[in-house]
Protein backbone atom coordinates (compact mmCIF):
# COMPACT_ATOMS: atom_id res chain seq x y z
CA UNK A 1 0.00 0.00 0.00
CA UNK A 2 2.70 2.27 1.00
CA UNK A 3 4.55 1.56 -2.76
CA UNK A 4 1.04 2.17 -4.28
CA UNK A 5 0.65 5.68 -2.02
CA UNK A 6 4.22 6.69 -3.07
CA UNK A 7 4.09 6.14 -6.88
CA UNK A 8 0.71 8.15 -6.96
CA UNK A 9 2.51 10.70 -4.88
CA UNK A 10 5.26 10.88 -7.74
CA UNK A 11 2.81 11.01 -10.68
CA UNK A 12 0.76 13.54 -9.47
CA UNK A 13 3.97 15.49 -8.61
CA UNK A 14 5.05 15.03 -11.87
CA UNK A 15 1.91 16.16 -14.11
CA UNK A 16 1.77 19.48 -11.34
CA UNK A 17 5.41 20.14 -12.90
CA UNK A 18 4.79 19.67 -16.16
CA UNK A 19 1.60 22.16 -16.20
CA UNK A 20 3.75 24.63 -14.66
CA UNK A 21 6.19 24.05 -17.88
CA UNK A 22 3.72 24.33 -20.18
CA UNK A 23 3.28 28.06 -19.59
CA UNK A 24 -0.13 27.64 -19.42
CA UNK A 25 -1.23 25.88 -22.63
CA UNK A 26 -0.08 28.26 -25.16
CA UNK A 27 2.78 25.67 -26.28
CA UNK A 28 6.50 26.52 -27.50
CA UNK A 29 8.03 28.95 -25.36
CA UNK A 30 10.82 29.91 -27.46
CA UNK A 31 11.90 33.32 -27.44
CA UNK A 32 10.97 34.66 -31.57
CA UNK A 33 13.42 36.73 -33.21
CA UNK A 34 12.58 40.68 -33.45
CA UNK A 35 10.37 41.19 -36.90
CA UNK A 36 12.49 42.90 -39.27
CA UNK A 37 12.05 46.41 -39.90
CA UNK A 38 10.10 48.05 -42.85
CA UNK A 39 13.08 49.66 -44.54
CA UNK A 40 12.79 52.46 -47.08
CA UNK A 41 12.57 52.42 -50.60
CA UNK A 42 15.10 54.14 -53.27
CA UNK A 43 12.35 57.04 -53.43
CA UNK A 44 12.15 57.31 -49.86
CA UNK A 45 15.79 57.57 -49.84
CA UNK A 46 16.05 60.15 -52.53
CA UNK A 47 13.13 61.89 -51.16
CA UNK A 48 14.60 62.31 -47.39
CA UNK A 49 18.24 62.60 -48.42
CA UNK A 50 18.38 64.67 -52.24
CA UNK A 51 17.48 67.80 -50.47
CA UNK A 52 21.41 69.90 -50.36
CA UNK A 53 23.66 69.07 -47.39
CA UNK A 54 22.17 67.43 -44.14
CA UNK A 55 23.51 67.16 -40.41
CA UNK A 56 21.67 64.40 -38.66
CA UNK A 57 22.30 63.88 -34.70
CA UNK A 58 23.81 60.21 -34.50
CA UNK A 59 23.55 57.45 -31.85
CA UNK A 60 26.10 54.26 -32.66
CA UNK A 61 25.09 50.75 -31.76
CA UNK A 62 27.81 51.15 -28.58
CA UNK A 63 25.90 54.11 -27.46
CA UNK A 64 28.40 56.80 -28.68
CA UNK A 65 26.51 60.21 -29.35
CA UNK A 66 27.72 62.17 -32.92
CA UNK A 67 27.13 64.97 -35.18
CA UNK A 68 27.12 63.64 -38.92
CA UNK A 69 27.64 65.93 -41.54
CA UNK A 70 26.64 65.04 -45.32
CA UNK A 71 27.61 66.67 -48.01
CA UNK A 72 26.41 66.41 -51.62
CA UNK A 73 29.37 67.70 -53.49
CA UNK A 74 30.36 64.94 -55.21
CA UNK A 75 27.01 63.89 -57.20
CA UNK A 76 23.43 64.12 -56.19
CA UNK A 77 23.35 61.22 -54.29
CA UNK A 78 26.95 60.95 -52.57
CA UNK A 79 29.73 63.22 -51.28
CA UNK A 80 31.72 64.34 -48.84
CA UNK A 81 31.04 63.85 -44.64
CA UNK A 82 32.56 65.03 -41.58
CA UNK A 83 31.52 62.55 -38.38
CA UNK A 84 31.86 64.98 -35.00
CA UNK A 85 32.39 62.54 -31.98
CA UNK A 86 33.27 64.95 -28.89
CA UNK A 87 36.50 67.34 -30.09
CA UNK A 88 37.26 64.48 -32.65
CA UNK A 89 35.94 65.27 -36.38
CA UNK A 90 36.48 62.13 -38.29
CA UNK A 91 36.38 62.75 -42.29
CA UNK A 92 34.04 60.77 -44.75
CA UNK A 93 32.54 59.68 -47.53
CA UNK A 94 28.78 58.56 -47.98
CA UNK A 95 26.68 57.68 -50.93
CA UNK A 96 23.09 56.55 -51.86
CA UNK A 97 22.42 53.34 -54.25
CA UNK A 98 18.88 52.30 -54.59
CA UNK A 99 17.23 51.86 -51.47
CA UNK A 100 21.28 51.42 -49.33
CA UNK A 101 22.72 53.97 -47.59
CA UNK A 102 26.64 54.06 -47.19
CA UNK A 103 29.14 55.50 -44.91
CA UNK A 104 32.78 55.33 -44.98
CA UNK A 105 34.55 56.85 -42.20
CA UNK A 106 37.60 55.47 -42.13
CA UNK A 107 41.24 56.32 -43.37
CA UNK A 108 43.46 54.78 -46.45
CA UNK A 109 42.89 52.69 -49.29
CA UNK A 110 41.81 49.88 -46.69
CA UNK A 111 39.26 51.31 -45.49
CA UNK A 112 36.00 49.58 -44.93
CA UNK A 113 32.15 51.19 -44.86
CA UNK A 114 29.35 50.31 -44.43
CA UNK A 115 26.07 49.61 -46.42
CA UNK A 116 23.03 50.35 -44.69
CA UNK A 117 19.18 50.10 -45.27
CA UNK A 118 17.13 52.72 -43.17
CA UNK A 119 13.91 52.46 -41.84
CA UNK A 120 11.98 55.58 -40.93
CA UNK A 121 10.92 55.41 -37.28
CA UNK A 122 9.41 59.25 -37.04
CA UNK A 123 9.94 62.49 -38.83
CA UNK A 124 12.80 63.01 -39.83
CA UNK A 125 14.25 60.23 -38.14
CA UNK A 126 15.52 56.63 -39.01
CA UNK A 127 17.72 53.30 -37.90
CA UNK A 128 20.41 52.22 -40.26
CA UNK A 129 20.55 48.02 -40.18
CA UNK A 130 23.38 46.41 -42.28
CA UNK A 131 22.58 43.35 -44.45
CA UNK A 132 22.05 40.80 -41.20
CA UNK A 133 19.32 43.12 -39.97
CA UNK A 134 21.80 44.25 -36.99
CA UNK A 135 21.20 48.22 -36.11
CA UNK A 136 23.89 50.07 -36.92
CA UNK A 137 22.91 53.58 -35.45
CA UNK A 138 19.95 56.10 -35.13
CA UNK A 139 19.64 59.17 -37.02
CA UNK A 140 17.75 62.51 -36.18
CA UNK A 141 18.31 64.44 -39.45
Amino acid sequence: MKKTLVAVTAVAAMLALGACASDSGKGDTAAKAPAKPKTMTAEEMKKAFGRGSIACSVTLADGTKAKDFYYRDITATSGNMDRNVGDKITPGKWKMAGPAFYVNTGKGKKALGTWMNLAKTGKKSYDAYNAAGKKIMSMKC
